[in-house]
């Protein structure tokens, strides 16, 4: 039977924002020369390319922003290292974006450092902190924010009052943004296998790996597992090897 994996990348396959580990990378390394596998994020292609470093090249192919970019892997395309197949256009409506900036100004969150409002073609990335943000101030938010739910909180009054709008918490510190429908379940369709296995650390309602999560759990010969970070992804393809 033809099984394919797909894996979301930030806290699923590398720590928040960062590289593989060298323990996760010395594992992978042989586990991807015996599986095909897949790349789902919500970040853009160069932020992918950073956190994966090289191991991108071996995926069957890899969607970007949510599953608003498609690319094929090919080394030899210079500087990029892939080629895009497709690519959804969205454009942040103006009301939209002037909430943001209100959001931005009036969050009780005492810190920015910058770049708040990331528009990255197919979709928006909005943070509060500022993806700026170093490591140490990224758990800072990441900790104060699952006490105070403000992202979660954001999102729900986006998807309640931008027609044809949807919002979902993606990461430690920000909220992707794009059109209804255009999230990454919408990957499945071009991607061809008996059996289907997605692994993601966000697949609770709220989170950008759901809508995907839940499509496989409506889909026959396709099943999901949510992970807390590398070690337990991890464990999981252990298990499945077994």
């Amino acid at each position: 039977m033809d099984r394919v994996f797909i894996f979301d990348v930030d806290g699923t396959l590398t720590p928040s924002r960062q590289k593989m580990t060298k323990e996760f990378r010395k594992f992978f390394e042989k586990w991807a020369k015996k599986n095909i596998f897949y790349l789902v994020t919500g970040s853009d292609i160069y932020k992918l390319q950073e956190q994966m470093d090289g191991f991108d090249i071996l995926a069957e192919r890899i969607f970007t922003c949510c599953g608003n970019q498609m690319w094929k892997p090919d080394p030899h395309i210079v500087n990029i290292g892939a080629e895009m197949i497709y690519d959804n256009k969205f454009e942040l409506p103006h009301h939209l974006k002037t909430f943001l900036k209100i959001v931005l100004n009036q969050s009780i969150y005492p810190h920015r450092y910058g770049n708040h409002i990331e528009d990255r073609g197919s979709m928006v990335n909005f943070s509060v902190v500022g993806r700026d943000c170093t490591q140490e101030q990224r758990e800072e938010f990441f900790e104060w924010d699952n006490k105070h739910k403000e992202r979660e909180k954001i999102a729900n009054i986006i998807k309640k009052t931008a027609k044809g709008i949807d919002a979902v918490i993606g990461g430690q510190i920000s909220i992707d943004i794009y059109p209804e429908g255009k999230d990454k379940s919408q990957i499945l369709q071009h991607i061809d296998a008996d059996e289907y296995i997605f692994i993601g650390d966000r697949t609770e309602e709220g989170g950008n790996d759901y809508p995907l999560a839940k499509l496989m759990e409506e889909t026959d010969n396709c099943s999901y597992h949510q992970t807390k970070g590398w070690k337990q992804t991890k464990q999981i393809l252990e298990k499945l090897s077994d």
